[in-house]
């Protein structure tokens, strides 16, 4: 009996000890509210947009606990191709789509070429979410040259590769995104930037790409700005 307690008692010494030397951290940042231990995300994670609650995840059980309702159709591919239709389950990154944006937005740079020459314009990126909830097929479907189109690519690299896969009736399907990314270049005017519209060109080129890789879902566009600078 002696023994027993014993062995019993180093049981819950190095059990206690284990517990004890996790670290946590409460997180809460405005878009996302879980807790992390030892730098993993563990039990409930609350995911927000504009702070209304989009997601929960238990990532101790691996379940999706919320999603919230959303009756929009979706493009998905199905026997017939592109097509777009309402689902149980829509694509979605898993996580904030706020974060999502901030993180693209956060790593992309104005490139110095596209600055001098005063490049502005709207880049279009289309994407894929497959049935495993990977990014794939990325590609530039318009783009304004001098380096910004692969700098959004870039950006989106960037960007963690989890997202909910489109189900409709227990049936997955391949979805995609288009992501807009606006360059914006101003100029100093007694003072103050001022940024000039699109042209009737421009918006032209825009619509002409979306209908190309029509039907799509879209992401919230992301602006980039940047004052012209001058050629030496």
């Amino acid at each position: 009996m002696k023994v027993n307690f014993f062995y019993a008692l180093i049981f819950l010494l190095l059990f206690s000890s284990s517990l004890f030397g996790q670290n946590k951290k409460i997180v809460d940042n405005g878009y996302e509210k879980g807790i992390l231990v030892d730098g993993f995300k563990e039990g409930l994670w609350s995911y927000y947009d504009n702070d209304t609650l989009k997601i929960q995840i238990n990532y101790s059980t691996g379940k999706l606990m919320y999603l919230q309702k959303d009756t929009s159709g979706y493009a998905i591919l199905t026997d017939k191709g592109w097509e777009i239709s309402k689902l149980d389950i829509y694509p979605h990154y898993l996580g904030s789509t706020n974060e999502l944006l901030q993180i693209i937005s956060n790593n992309i740079r104005y490139p110095a070429k596209a600055r001098i020459n005063s490049t502005r314009g709207t880049v279009l990126i289309g994407f894929e979410v497959n049935l495993k909830g990977k990014i794939e097929n990325l590609k530039i479907i318009k783009d304004i040259g001098r380096g910004c189109g692969s700098e959004v690519i870039k950006a989106f690299a960037m960007v963690p590769d989890y997202w909910l896969v489109a189900q409709k009736n227990h049936k997955r399907y391949k979805s995609r995104y288009i992501l807009p990314v606006k360059f914006k270049i101003g100029k100093i005017k007694k003072g103050k930037i001022f940024y000039k519209k699109d042209s009737k060109r421009e918006i032209k080129k825009i619509q002409k790409a979306k209908s190309k890789y029509s039907p799509a879902n879209y992401l919230p566009e992301i602006t980039v700005t940047a004052v012209a600078m001058t050629r030496r």
